[in-house]
Parts: structure tokens; C-alpha cells; sequence
């Protein structure tokens, strides 16, 4: 498959005419492009002092038959009347009638050249650099020419000069100042640093980008332009179908197995609107070249008894504002079942994972450069055995070809050195899973560990750093780990890079049995939590009843990574295989529908008693969190700390993870995960603070625990008046207040998410104090709890009936709501909102309010790129109706 998808053969060809146009042509006035004032089938209109000429530009990739070519001038003449001029401008394959054919009845056939894309940009480059050189400007660098010429072509399709007539002098003006922009834009463009063409080498640029940095990887030798030919009856012609590269070697995390590679690489100006064709094309003309492959028999490879294969589409845009895009989130959806291969594990390679991957690769040749790069080949389920560990080689692993973290040995007789890269933003947390792998991975290999993070400023994190390193009570590690940051690539790096050769050396011996004795470290507590499991360590988790194959799917195709199957063995040998960074666990974490009851929300309202900002308040404080969890087997994972709201300045927000483990297990598997959300907000007069917990104890002990705190802290700073609004059972002054306060929330009509609310259940006894009307006594009797399975039903509408409310002691309503928001259409939302159980407290009836949010867990809301967000946002709404209706019924 070629690089140029979205390049249109037609405006290459108008550029190419234009340019002629300044060259020879020195007489015309005005030129526009697309004229709007014309009939559709003028593509170009030259004005000149004493005539018009009106062009028509035609391509096709069919053959391009002169009785066609005939109808085209008969349309152009008979849709733009009284011209002195036409042309038609052919870009295809003309039959040999339209070949020799100088026109056809009053039109002139101009400029008859072949579709191929590669060819049109050679003869569009030329002419632009004679062009250019002509105004006493430098010769430009073969690295820029082919990429200006698609981004020229693209200012023509887009720019405000297409439909505008434009003098002769002005266009000249504005085509120089377009090519000079692009040509600085392109100089410091790291793709095309990385591309650069070797001379007279014609190679497309998608072809020359994706073998440099195969090269980088250590995938050498791999075969090129690889095709097939096929013959299409219908269409009466031969299609071409191919992959760039195909290659094998044995599997460096897999035992007794051969990996078989096919790489497919496209290269686009811009990432399109809709990725749905080219992930069509190349998922046809790989499975085309497979087959092919197969039926000569050069897979499977002999080498090993069994071969896997990796099929990687490396999708690369050189516009700078994209360098570090995540384009696998907008490509993912278009990976579609039925046109995977059952035998082939998918990869997708955007700017984000090919600017990390290069990056690593550039950081680690730098450091030691006198040293080959190798990557470190960890110890997975399939390739157990002594000899594996510290294994490393020059290939990169297939499956690491767009992972977010990378292990790179340095390596000499006297000296080793272990290199992990992080591609996730540097924190404690991060800094912590990092240490444990790298632990985990090399088992004391290493004189020396660095581990790297794209932002870490060691002005800034120095300190978080030392105390994590501490923390591990391990003095030999303390000596050996340091904390650094890479560079994203730029042009000059990657010159530096690439102009040097990649000489192969041998691994130098090295006895790591003796090596590791010689530590003496006490390496990994197993029952410390803070891990990026892998291997044989990740498969407890995947074997759990909370994960399904379907949710390891979808995990892996936001990581690029995509399979037909929903086997949940084969997905999880694939997943033992790979490495994670802790902000992919994390991820996966929120991905998975965990069994456990959902988190609720209580809301405490104080009276403010100085009309000050939260940010100056919270600069006076300082709450003590240190004993929240005294007596607890809980901890917190991350500072307890209030910080303001990005998105709210008159919000703060606690927010904080914690883990309750079973002591007697070495596996996290069995660590209960929760998190402690406190959100303190300003409304008018009042202090809100809401309290977001899961429903274990520990939690919410250690909640109250720091909502006493900070009470405690506002008073003393006389912020807030003593007494506190708590939202109660017993509060309301009579049931039917009660009854209308928690109908209401079926009311959101000024709610711009939810929508078409559903009572699912109620919960309620009849007030024994309260005479029972008699067209209700028969139903005093029944359980206490009723559930309703839609709306409109019998029940909803009794507790609609002023005497019914009058006796309901009603203590929870149960709503789903629809929702359209973040692109997910008729997504459903369901809320429980409830005074804690206030029925079963005896002597007295009485609990807080508080609401129980849960989202439903589509497919469609599992594929978004940030589900804790979703999440938040939903429950924000909710929030605000809560506020609403708090404000309704005037009890704040």
C-alpha cells in the first residue's frame, strides 16, 4: 500500500500547470482556481487582456477512453458558453485514441500524465525547485521537496486563494511565501529529518521513513516492496496489491516459536477526519500478501515449530502540531472484526508511540555511545527457564513495536547498565511500579539503573524521587538508581543519529549467577503493591471473573494493539507477553466491571462567615491527615492533599487511592483497590462539601476522619459558622415535603446531559402514625421494598396522590437516566438517591442523604480514552441537580 493516501493526482497536476503558467507563460492577467462564478466543470480560469481560458483537469485510475474524454469537452463547451479557449487535462491512463488525440472538436487535450503519484510529485518537485531558484533562493534539501509538494498541494485544496480570482503578481507573491513557510516547517520536522532521501533514490517517503526506523529497531534485512498481482475481471485490469516489508526472526519472548512480520506504513500531511478507507485498504492488501505468502510456502518458518504473525501499520503525519498526537483512539473503531485474520496479532503505530519509540532509541544511543543498544528480553510466561533472565538482544521484540515502556541494556565487560523508559508522566506513583519492574526484570543484572520520563525536572522532583528510592530500604539500590528525562526527538538529533552506522557487536560475556549473589539485596518485597505486573505475574488478574476477553480487547486496541479473536487463553498469552506502564493498569483498572457495590455521595453544607476565595482559606490551613488511617489495614497510595479544581476555581478537590491487602497473599490479585474523593466547593453563602467514597468501612472511616480535620481547620481560621446542614430523613417536616424532595430528581429539564428519567425502584413503609386512607390499607401489608420496571406504572402513580404521600415514609428512589454526551448516544445513567437504611434505625428513623451514581458500562463507554473523566463529569451534573433541588426546598 503507498504513502499517499488523501495526495490528489488532479491538484498535483494544477500545480504543475500553474507553475508552467509562471514559467513560460507571461502574458496572462489573473488566474483562479475552482472559479465559483463558473460552471462546476471548470477547474482553472486564466485571464488574459485580450481572451479567457477555461481548463478542465480529469483523473482517473480506470482507463481513460477517448469517447469519454469526448463527453468531458462536450460538458466543459456546453456549461461555459462564449469562452475563446478550453482545455481538458488528463491524469490517468488514456487509451491510444486519446493518446495522439491534440483535441477533441474545440477543446485542446494538454498534459496527459500517468496517475502514479510518485511520479506527478517528482515532475511537481522539479518544477518547483527550478521555480524557486529562479527567485535567488537556495536550492531546497531533498528532504523537503517531496513533503512541500503534498502541502502545497494541500493549500491549493483548502487555502481562501481556491474560488478567488488572483492577479498575476499576487499569486506569484503568495506561492512564495506558501513554499517558504512549508520549506522552515519541514526542516525541523523530525519525520523528515528521519527520511531523508540518499541520492537519486526514488523511494516514496512512507517507504524511506519506516525502514530507518526498522533499522533503529534492529529489523534488518527485511524483504521490500512486497506485492501481488491479481486480476479483476469486472474492472478488465491487473490491481496491485502489497506491503512495504516482510521479515522474520525468532521470537525474543517466546520459546521454540518464529515471529513473522509484515509492515505497512502511510504517510499523510495531516491525520484525516475518517480513517475508515485506509484501514480498509490495508487490511485487504496485507491479508492479500499473507495468503500469498502461505500458498508459496515461505510461511510458516521452519526454523522453530511454531510461527506467529505480527501484521504493524506505521501511520506517520508530518505536520508539526501532530508530532505527538494520539491518532490510535480515532483509528481504533475502523480495526473491524470481520476483516482481521484469525492467525495475526494487529499493531498500529501513530506520531505519539513512533515519536517515543525513536525517541528511546536516540537517548540510549547517546548515553554510552561507544556501546550497541540492546533490548532487554523479559522473562514471560512462554519462554520460562533460568537462562532467560537478563537475556537481551539487538531486535526489538515485535510486541513492543508501540509500547509505552521500553528496557535497554548498555552493556561492557566491566559494566552494566539498565535503561527503562516510561512514556507516562513522571509521579511517585509512576516512579514507585517503575523501580518494582525494573527490579522484577533484571533480578540485580544492572551496576546501574536510569530510569526515564519525558517531563521529569529534577528542580521540581528530586525530592518526590529520593524518598520514593528510600522507601524500597534497600542501601545497594539507592546507589545504583537514577531518575532522568529524555527528549522528544528533534531534527538535530535524529541528524546526529543517522548519520552514523549501527555496527552489530557480539554480547560481551557476563556471569549474572555470580554478579547476583554479590548484591546481596533484599530486591522485591512481594507483598508491596505499587507493581506493573507481567508475564506469568499479570495472569491472576486476567483469570478473574471482573475481566472479560472482551474487556482485554478493548484495552488493547487503545494501545494499538488489535486480534479477531475473543479466545481468552490466546489473549492472554498475548497480554503476558507485553509490558504496561502504570497509567495503561490504571486505565485497565477503570475498564474493568468490577463487582462491587458503587460509590456513593453525602453532601455537608456550612454557612460561611467570611466571603473570602477557597484559595486564600486553604493557604491559611493546614489540616493534619497523618492519623487517618491509624488502626486501619488501609493505606493511602497517593499525598493527602486538597488541590484546587483545573476546570473550577472555587472548587478544591481530595483525591486520593487506597488498597486494603489480604496479609496473607503474594499477589496483588488480592488487594482491594478504593479511592476517597473530597470535593469542597463555594455556592453563594454556603460551604459544599461533598464526600465520595467506596462503601468499605476503612474508607469510610478514614473520609470522616479527614472531614473533621478540615472542619476543624476552617473554624479555627473563622471561615465557616459552627452549625452544619446535614441533609436528614428526619429533617423534612412531613412526608409528603419528603416524598416531593426525592420525586423531584425525576424532574432535569435543566439538565443538558440527562434526559427521560426512569423510576427503577422505591423503597418505603407506611407511617404507623399517620391515619391510612382506606383506598390504601390493602396495600399497608406489603413488603417494604417495590420495584418498578418501567415508567407509567400503577405504583408511580399512587406516590403521586397527595394522600399517599402524606402516609409514605419514603426513604429511596432508584432513576436511570438517558444521556447523549462525549459522542456516546443513548447512554444510560442510573442513580440511587437514599437516606441511608433511615427505616431500619431503630428507635428512630433517621439517616443522611446521600446518592449512589453507576454507570452503565457499554462497549462504546469502555473505548473512550479517559473513562475516570466520563465518570466525573456525569457525576458533576448530578451534583448540580443536587444543589438544585437542595435550593428548591429551601434547605440551603
Amino acid at each position: 500500500m503507498g504513502g499517499n493516501a488523501g495526495i490528489r493526482g488532479y491538484l498535483i497536476q494544477t500545480i504543475i500547470c500553474v507553475l508552467d503558467a509562471l514559467e513560460e507563460d507571461n502574458l496572462w492577467a489573473s488566474v483562479t482556481l475552482e472559479p465559483l462564478n463558473e460552471s462546476e466543470k471548470v477547474d482553472i480560469k486564466w485571464v488574459y487582456p485580450d481572451k479567457i481560458k477555461v481548463c478542465q483537469v480529469k483523473s482517473s485510475e480506470n482507463v481513460i477512453r477517448h469517447s469519454t474524454a469526448k463527453k468531458w469537452c462536450d460538458e466543459l463547451v456546453s456549461n461555459t458558453p462564449n469562452i475563446d479557449d478550453y482545455e481538458l487535462i488528463v491524469v490517468g491512463h488514456p487509451d491510444e485514441k486519446l493518446l495522439n488525440a491534440d483535441s477533441i472538436d474545440n477543446v485542446k487535450i494538454v498534459g496527459i500524465q500517468s496517475l502514479d503519484t510518485n511520479n506527478l510529485i517528482d515532475i511537481a518537485s522539479t518544477k518547483i525547485d527550478a521555480y524557486y531558484e529562479k527567485k535567488g533562493k537556495t536550492k531546497m534539501s531533498s528532504k523537503v521537496r517531496e513533503i512541500l509538494v503534498k502541502t502545497l498541494t494541500a493549500h491549493f485544496g483548502t487555502n481562501s486563494i481556491m474560488g478567488k480570482e488572483v492577479s498575476r503578481e499576487d499569486f506569484d507573491k503568495e506561492l512564495l511565501e506558501w513554499i517558504s513557510a512549508i520549506e522552515k516547517q519541514i526542516e525541523i520536522n523530525p519525520f523528515a529529518s528521519l527520511a531523508s532521501p540518499i541520492q537519486n533514490e526514488s523511494k516514496p517517503f512512507n517507504s524511506r521513513i519506516a525502514k530507518k526506523i526498522l533499522e533503529l529497531i534492529g529489523w534488518a534485512n527485511f524483504n521490500e516492496n512486497v506485492s501481488v498481482e491479481l486480476y479483476n475481471e469486472r474492472k478488465e485490469e491487473i490491481e496491485y496489491f502489497g506491503v512495504d516489508f516482510f521479515g522474520d526472526f525468532e521470537s525474543k519472548l517466546k520459546s521454540d516459536v518464529d515471529d513473522v512480520i509484515l509492515v505497512t506504513s502511510i504517510h499523510d500531511l495531516m491525520y484525516p477526519a475518517s480513517s475508515k478507507k485506509e484501514i480498509h485498504n490495508y487490511l485487504y492488501s496485507s491479508e492479500i500478501v499473507f495468503s500469498d505468502l502461505l500458498q508459496k510456502q515461505k510461511i510458516p518458518i521452519k526454523r522453530n515449530e511454531n510461527s506467529e504473525c505480527h501484521n504493524v501499520l506505521f501511520w506517520l503525519t508530518t505536520e508539526n502540531s501532530e508530532v505527538n498526537q494520539d491518532f490510535i483512539h480515532h483509528a481504533k473503531d475502523n480495526y473491524k472484526k470481520d476483516m482481521l485474520n484469525e492467525e495475526m496479532y494487529y499493531y498500529l503505530v501513530d506520531n505519539n508511540k513512533a515519536i517515543f519509540l525513536i525517541s528511546t532509541i536516540v537517548t540510549a544511543k547517546n548515553y554510552r555511545d561507544d556501546l550497541t543498544v540492546k533490548f532487554l528480553y523479559p522473562i514471560t510466561e512462554a519462554n520460562q527457564n533460568p537462562g532467560q533472565i537478563g537475556k537481551r538482544g539487538t531486535k526489538l521484540p515485535a510486541q513492543y513495536i508501540n509500547s509505552s515502556i521500553l528496557p535497554i541494556i548498555k552493556e561492557s565487560s566491566n559494566k552494566i547498565s539498565i535503561l527503562i523508559f516510561c512514556s507516562d508522566q513522571f509521579s511517585e506513583n509512576s516512579l514507585k511500579k517503575l523501580i518494582w519492574l525494573t527490579i522484577r526484570l533484571t533480578s540485580g543484572l544492572g551496576n546501574e539503573y536510569l530510569l526515564w520520563f519525558p517531563d521529569y525536572n529534577d528542580n521540581e522532583h528530586k525530592n518526590i524521587a529520593f524518598e520514593v528510592i528510600r522507601s524500597f530500604n534497600d542501601e545497594i539500590l539507592e546507589e545504583k538508581i537514577q531518575v532522568k528525562r529524555y527528549d522528544r526527538i528533534d531534527a538535530e538529533a535524529l541528524d546526529n543519529v543517522i548519520s552514523t552506522t549501527n555496527v552489530t557487536l557480539k554480547n560481551e560475556t557476563f556471569d549474572e549467577i555470580n554478579s547476583q549473589n554479590n548484591l546481596k539485596s533484599k530486591h522485591l518485597n512481594e507483598t508491596f503493591v505499587n507493581i506493573l505486573p507481567y508475564g506469568d505475574i499479570i495472569k491472576p488478574f486476567l483469570k478473574t471473573d471482573a475481566i472479560t476477553a472482551n474487556d482485554m480487547k478493548i484495552f488493547l486496541a487503545k494501545k494499538g494493539i488489535f486480534v479477531k479473536s475473543a479466545d481468552r487463553g490466546k489473549l492472554t498469552g498475548l497480554m503476558s507477553t507485553l509490558l504496561f506502564s502504570p497509567k495503561e493498569l490504571e486505565d485497565f483498572k477503570t475498564l474493568i466491571d468490577v463487582k462491587d457495590r458503587p460509590l456513593n455521595t453525602t453532601n455537608e453544607i456550612f454557612q460561611i462567615k467570611q466571603n473570602d476565595s477557597l484559595d486564600n482559606v486553604f493557604k491559611r490551613i493546614r489540616p493534619n491527615f497523618d492519623n487517618v488511617t491509624e488502626n486501619l489495614n488501609t493505606k493511602l497510595l497517593d499525598v493527602p492533599v486538597f488541590k484546587p479544581s483545573p476546570s473550577n476555581s472555587n472548587e478544591y478537590v481530595f483525591d486520593v487511592r487506597t488498597e486494603r491487602k489480604d496479609p496473607t497473599s503474594q499477589i496483588s490479585v488480592n488487594t482491594l483497590w478504593g479511592r476517597i474523593e473530597i470535593v469542597c466547593s463555594k455556592e453563594n453563602d454556603n460551604l459544599i462539601i461533598n464526600r465520595v467514597n467506596t462503601v468499605s468501612r476503612e474508607d469510610k472511616i478514614i473520609a470522616n476522619r479527614i472531614m473533621k480535620s478540615l472542619e476543624s481547620e476552617f473554624k479555627q481560621a473563622d471561615f465557616i459558622k459552627d452549625d452544619t446542614v446535614r441533609v436528614m430523613f428526619k429533617n423534612f417536616k412531613s412526608n409528603t415535603d419528603r416524598v416531593n424532595f426525592l420525586l423531584s430528581f425525576t424532574n432535569v429539564t435543566s439538565s443538558t446531559i440527562f434526559k427521560e428519567p426512569d423510576i427503577k425502584s422505591i423503597k418505603f413503609k407506611f407511617d404507623d402514625s399517620e391515619d391510612i386512607p382506606d383506598s390504601f390499607k390493602d396495600k399497608k401489608d406489603k413488603d417494604l421494598i417495590t420495584y418498578f420496571s418501567g415508567k407509567n406504572l400503577s405504583g408511580i402513580n399512587e406516590i403521586s396522590d397527595a394522600d399517599f404521600k402524606k402516609v409514605l415514609l419514603l426513604e429511596e428512589i432508584y432513576i436511570t437516566y438517558r444521556y447523549d454526551f462525549y459522542n456516546i448516544n443513548s447512554g444510560y445513567y442510573s442513580v440511587k438517591f437514599n437516606f441511608s437504611d433511615a427505616l431500619k434505625n431503630k428507635p428512630e428513623k433517621d439517616g443522611v442523604f446521600k446518592s449512589e451514581p453507576n454507570l452503565y458500562m457499554s462497549n462504546n463507554v469502555k473505548a473512550l480514552a479517559n473513562i475516570d473523566l466520563f465518570k466525573k463529569e456525569l457525576s458533576k451534573e448530578i451534583e448540580r441537580i443536587k444543589l438544585e433541588k437542595l435550593k428548591q426546598f429551601r434547605i440551603i
